[in-house]
């Protein structure tokens, strides 16, 4: 947690002066009482939007920026496609790949375990993951006609 020093204090590494910023965990903050005043920084809640050109922008940290992005591509499966791809291989070159069998393997257990149809349970698991945008590449994969996703 961030602090400033109120009021000057010695420790082993030397004289901490009054009015630096400092880093402390919150116990030491509690310790130091009086002489050290807690920053509280304004938390500004993520936001992202698309651009008139489609491209996707972000402000603050997202828990999951892939369900943002399949917020805001409900009407355009190509742009989410595109964008999700983006993102993934920001996150990791591999990512899309490992989404991709973690896909089929959820797919396989709800078509077994779930006793759903093999087209449910790839609608399901590609909802949960938000990989909807891709169900037009898997039934082209099964059906001989490899899509352009390269993984």
């Amino acid at each position: 947690m961030k602090a400033r020093v109120i009021e000057s204090f010695q420790t082993k590494k030397g004289l901490i002066p009054a009015g630096m910023i400092i880093e402390i965990p919150l116990a030491l903050l509690e310790k130091l009482q009086g002489k050290v005043e807690a920053i509280h920084s304004p938390v500004a809640e993520p936001e992202a939007w698309l651009t008139e050109s489609g491209e996707l922008r972000t402000r603050g940290a997202f828990d999951n920026l892939a369900a943002e992005i399949v917020r805001l591509t409900p009407d355009n499966l190509s742009l989410q496609r595109e964008l999700l791809t983006r993102h993934c291989q920001a996150y990791d070159r591999r990512h899309i790949g490992r989404l991709l069998e973690e896909w089929e393997e959820r797919a396989s257990i709800m078509e077994h375990d779930g006793g759903l149809s093999r087209e449910e349970a790839e609608y399901q698991a590609a909802s949960r993951l938000h990989l909807l945008a891709f169900m037009d590449i898997r039934a082209a994969a099964r059906s001989g006609n490899r899509g352009v996703l390269n993984t």
